[in-house]
């Protein structure tokens, strides 16, 4: 890729954590209290975009981390932890937002991403920066975007 797209085309790095921060601020929307139907809406969002993330770090980050750190047990665990948060986006998916144990699936679902979101932070996006080149991380950002 050419050195303009390096410049103008930022790295997979910079987007998977503004992805995790657009998650954690829409989970801070959501309140007890609040209608069903904003509850609905907010998670919804939160749904769309933690699916999209999984597929996108599944298809492009991952697959580019393994050539690099082809023994990380972070690596090894974010594949079934994005399916645990996909079985309880399902669950959510079908799920009313009045119900008894939405709240609760909500919750369980926050948990699971801020887990996963700890780990990528701290171990596997410092280990892009440190193994994959610049170059590197722009085209996978651009491939991303």
């Amino acid at each position: 890729m050419s050195s303009l797209m390096n410049k103008v085309a930022p790295s997979i790095i910079s987007l998977i954590r503004l992805d995790h921060t657009h998650v954690m601020a829409t989970f801070h929307q959501y309140m007890l209290h609040s209608s069903s139907g904003k509850k609905r809406a907010i998670v919804d969002n939160i749904c769309l975009a933690v699916s999209m993330h999984a597929q996108l770090e599944e298809e492009l980050f991952y697959p580019e981390m393994r050539k690099v750190r082809h023994d990380s047990d972070v690596l090894d665990k974010s594949v079934p932890e994005h399916n645990e948060m996909r079985q309880l986006i399902d669950r959510l998916k079908g799920a009313d937002p009045r119900s008894k144990g939405y709240d609760q699936a909500v919750t369980a679902l926050m948990r699971e991403i801020m887990h996963h979101v700890a780990d990528e932070e701290t171990t596997l996006l410092p280990e892009a920066e440190k193994y994959i080149s610049k170059e590197r991380l722009s085209e996978l950002g651009a491939e991303w975007t």
